[in-house]
Formats: C-alpha cells, sequence, structure tokens
C-alpha cells in the first residue's frame, strides 16, 4: 500500500513538473512571436521617383503625395517589364508595387513590380 501512495505521489510530481516546463516553453516563445510580426510582409504602390544604385535605395510617390524610401538589396526580387536592378534604376515614372517588411523604423523592400506603361 505504502509503495502504491509512493508511485502515485513520483507519477504526480513528474506530471507537474512536465507541465511547469510546458508552460515555461511557451512562455519563452512568446517574445519571439512578437518579433515574427514585425517582418511581415507589407505592400504599397505608387510612382517610382528615384533609384539610388549606390545606396541601394528607392523612393516611391503614394497617391496621397507621401513619399517613401526603401532600402532594396540582391534579394530583392524585381519584375515586371524591366527586370532586375537595371531595370528599376531605368524605370523612374513608372507604376509600381513595393513588398517589404519594416523593422527599426528602416523599410526593405522584398519585391517590386513594375508595372507596364499605360498605351
Amino acid at each position: 500500500m505504502r509503495i502504491t501512495h509512493l508511485a502515485s505521489f513520483a507519477l504526480a510530481s513528474s506530471l507537474l513538473l512536465a507541465g511547469s516546463s510546458t508552460a515555461l516553453a511557451q512562455q519563452a516563445a512568446a517574445p519571439q512571436e512578437k518579433a515574427d510580426d514585425s517582418a511581415k510582409v507589407q505592400t504599397i504602390s505608387g510612382e517610382l521617383m528615384a533609384v539610388d544604385s549606390e545606396k541601394k535605395t528607392l523612393t516611391v510617390k503614394l497617391a496621397d503625395g507621401a513619399e517613401q524610401t526603401f532600402d532594396y538589396t540582391s534579394q530583392t526580387e524585381i519584375t515586371g517589364d524591366k527586370k532586375g536592378e537595371q531595370g528599376l534604376a531605368t524605370s523612374a515614372g513608372s507604376k509600381v508595387v513595393v513588398h517589404y517588411t519594416a523593422a527599426d523604423e528602416k523599410k526593405t523592400a522584398t519585391k517590386v513590380e513594375i508595372q507596364p506603361a499605360a498605351k
């Protein structure tokens, strides 16, 4: 009888410890989830105003007249009539759709879609 109580106590203690470690792991994962939220891709569209290939930035004028500047990298996908960094550099005045992530007030383009010129 004493062995049964001792075994029951050991089993209950093990389950309690396992539950506590699971709760701690979930709490430790919560800050990571918040960090992932800041890396969500956002999208804007407007007119490509300027491209600085040395600084690797592009400036887009939105419909409300505001301008936003984005960094781009060698990983940025550039699609549309004029593809690649060369095409982007010669596309000032074109309509573009920019997909980007924002972190620490820095916006980095992940994809730039250069829209075809209106005919």
